[in-house]
């Protein structure tokens, strides 16, 4: 399957190149078509979208599109920032491929413009399709979760892993209270904690941490924590709690309710409801770590076997009824059809 990759590029969570790494593994021809280049002055950047000169940079994208003939375009990003232009270059262009988005943060009422410009708008989170039925967007909504990459090389762990949980994130209120109660140490990694003098206890890494060295911090500590970002999410699972099964790292992470469409919890997964709770699974798994052991595992086995993102992309194709025939397929586990099939119960066409 030919496949356009719409959104930022060289952005911080490494979404996309993850996405076309992992496709690409799975015999799919892959093109990325920058919407945003990090280098562009957003005041240059404003004035190329702008109709009144004819939008070059939204025609220049919409020519990247044509010409290689893709059977699916699929846009990864936000609804309330995405260019309207670009889209609705893009959807207006003749016999195009169905135009998919794949949507992981909150948005406004505001982004029905650009929603209704999609033949399907599919969210990593169950609770961002209920603000898309509230908001009253025209398109078609899906739920698709986020998955991981196979792109990035396991890593050799016997050496021995740290006997330290380790959280990479950005720093927000409701985590830096829950890592204040924690009472032994964490590794703490990323730009922005520099200032949470209240954080002492817990070493802290505030360099920006690449694709390649996160694969080290998942493969040489015992697990990684996750704590929700509170502005963006509602029911969903972040990226953080399928990469580091790639490395056969244990994720612990706070409660979600899209947790029981992805994991078995208590066995290829943690979860604490609060940080007395925290503290002692923490304990509990620093007196044998050999649980967090089975229990990355068992982890790695599931998103392996249903969660990477060529999985997801085999959803959001049967969902615009394009067919994935052709291409080498990654292997896949008995239990993914009733994955799959989960998904498409909680998955509606609107009219």
């Amino acid at each position: 399957m030919k496949i356009l990759l719409l959104g930022k590029a060289g952005s911080i969570i490494h979404l996309i190149e993850d996405v076309a790494g992992d496709l690409r593994m799975a015999g799919h021809i892959v093109t990325i078509v920058p919407t945003r280049n990090p280098l562009m002055n957003k005041s240059v950047e404003r004035v190329l979208l702008s109709p009144a000169i004819g939008a070059p940079l939204a025609m220049r994208i919409a020519r990247k599109i044509r010409r290689p003939g893709a059977d699916l375009i699929v846009m990864l990003g936000d609804l309330d920032t995405f260019p309207k232009i670009v889209l609705e270059t893009i959807a207006n262009t003749p016999g195009r491929p169905p135009l998919i988005a794949w949507i992981g943060d909150r948005f406004t009422d505001q982004a029905a413009s650009v929603a209704n410009l999609f033949d399907i708008v599919a969210y990593t989170d169950t609770g961002l399709r209920e603000l898309h039925r509230r908001f009253g967007f025209r398109s078609t909504d899906a739920f698709v979760p986020l998955g991981a990459t196979r792109a990035v090389r396991r890593l050799d762990v016997s050496p021995g892993r740290a006997s330290e949980l380790a959280f990479v994130a950005a720093p927000t209120q409701n985590r830096r209270e829950l890592l204040a109660g924690i009472t032994q140490p964490i590794a703490i990694f990323g730009p922005g904690w520099q200032g949470a003098k209240e954080l002492v206890h817990h070493s802290r890494d505030t360099r920006r941490i690449h694709e390649q060295e996160l694969a080290r911090i998942y493969a040489r500590h015992m697990g990684v924590l996750n704590v929700r970002h509170s502005r963006n999410v509602l029911n969903g699972l972040n990226q953080r709690h399928f990469a580091p099964y790639i490395q056969g790292t244990a994720a612990v992470t706070d409660p979600q309710s899209d947790l029981r469409f992805c994991f078995d919890e208590g066995k290829e997964i943690l979860v604490y409801q609060d940080t007395d709770e925290l503290n002692e699974l923490y304990a509990a798994l620093r007196r044998d770590p050999a649980r967090a052991v089975a229990i990355g595992l068992a982890g790695q086995r599931r998103v392996l076997a249903c969660h990477t993102y060529a999985h997801r992309f085999d959803t959001l194709a049967g969902l615009a009824g394009v067919k994935t025939t052709g291409t080498r397929r990654h292997e896949v586990a008995a239990g993914q059809g009733l994955l799959q099939a989960s998904f498409a119960n909680i998955s509606r066409r609107r009219a």
